[in-house]
């Protein structure tokens, strides 16, 4: 009879009492083998990897594996990477229980398209997204054991858009599309201080697992812009919903095949004005934004964080051109940008494009 047990974190395989894993001696290389585990091991380790990880408020002792949370903590992860309307950021967090960093970055390209009959546009949009997580949790098990747990997450996601562009008047539009994405997720675990543990020969061990999934992420998205212009300055105020549905598939680790849905709502705004240079006979523009997303369905015990404010500026060259008369192509820019929310501090530095 097979049994499957996994943290999200560290995933093991018991069949027939033989697991699959790698341990080794503190100091030594590490061994792949295989050898009988028994069952007491097997939920030492399960239960001293997993709890203080998944919550960030640490509580006495360790609670049992749950596993709604080792879903939700790897869906919140690509979610917020993967998102539309996400841009780069670097994000660290820090509460006291958990350190952690991570990184998103995107190559992707989005615009309206003209319709020759309708007073709609079209909108569309592709991109290439990736991302990594580095999670570092020291602190005492059950049985006064200081255990210490790495986790590393790596996302590698393509995404495509299609939808329409609505005129309500000659400030506000709103836009519903429908995103497709598909990422492949990569989980490396690493569990040291583990001792006392019922084994042959005890000692202190790190013990490394690994898994993978892969998601496709269907969202449907509804934002309403508005654009003013007074004078030569330009104010650009944006709502964006976006709900999404996740379905992921794992070979190697049965709790992740599950389907999930959240949702992300997004508040941005954006003041421009001249700067009085040019380039090849297009003006620049500086610009002040000031954006807030916040992961509505998303627990704070997954990724340390619920919501994230951002504030920066830079400068946009305006290109205004339409190439093949099919879709316009606004600007091409440079900003910067600070990231805050409780115990998060981060940046973005990076190109846009629109």
């Amino acid at each position: 009879m097979a049994s499957n047990i996994d943290s999200g974190f560290a995933y093991l395989e018991r069949n027939a009492g033989v697991t699959s894993w790698q341990l080794r001696p503190e100091g030594e290389p590490v061994l792949n083998f295989v050898k009988p585990l028994p069952a007491p091991w097997l939920l030492v380790v399960v239960n001293t990897a997993v709890a203080p990880m998944l919550n960030a408020d640490v509580l006495p002792g360790l609670s049992a594996l749950s596993e709604s949370i080792v879903r939700e903590s790897a869906i919140a992860f690509v979610n917020s990477t993967t998102s539309p309307g996400l841009e780069g950021a670097t994000l660290d967090v820090d509460d006291g229980t958990r350190q952690s960093e991570q990184w998103r970055s995107s190559l992707g390209f989005a615009a309206e398209f003209t319709l020759k009959r309708p007073i709609f546009n079209g909108y569309w949009g592709v991109g290439i997204i990736g991302g990594s997580l580095s999670d570092q949790s020291e602190f005492v098990a059950d049985n006064g054991q200081t255990v210490q747990l790495d986790l590393t997450r790596e996302v590698v996601a393509l995404r495509g858009s299609f939808g329409l562009s609505l005129p309500i008047n000659q400030y506000v539009k709103i836009r519903p599309y429908l995103s497709l994405s598909v990422s492949d997720l990569q989980t490396e675990s690493i569990v040291g201080g583990l001792s006392d543990l019922p084994a042959p020969d005890p000692q202190t061990t790190t013990a490394v697992f690994n898994t993978s999934a892969q998601m496709l992420s269907t969202t449907g998205s509804v934002e309403a812009l508005f654009s003013r212009w007074y004078g030569e300055k330009r104010l650009e105020l944006s709502v964006h919903y976006h709900l999404i549905h996740t379905d992921a598939i794992s070979e190697d680790n049965p709790v992740l095949q599950t389907k999930a849905w959240n949702d992300v709502l997004q508040l941005k705004s954006r003041y421009s004005g001249p700067t009085g240079l040019t380039s090849l006979g297009r003006s620049w523009r500086w610009l002040l934004y000031a954006n807030h997303t916040n992961f509505v369905s998303q627990k704070k015990i997954s990724l340390g964080y619920t919501s994230l404010f951002e504030f920066g500026g830079g400068m946009e060259w305006r290109m205004n051109i339409k190439p093949l008369d099919w879709f316009g192509w606004q600007m091409l820019g440079i900003k910067a940008g600070v990231i805050t929310s409780e115990h998060v501090e981060g940046y973005f530095l990076g190109m846009t494009a629109s």
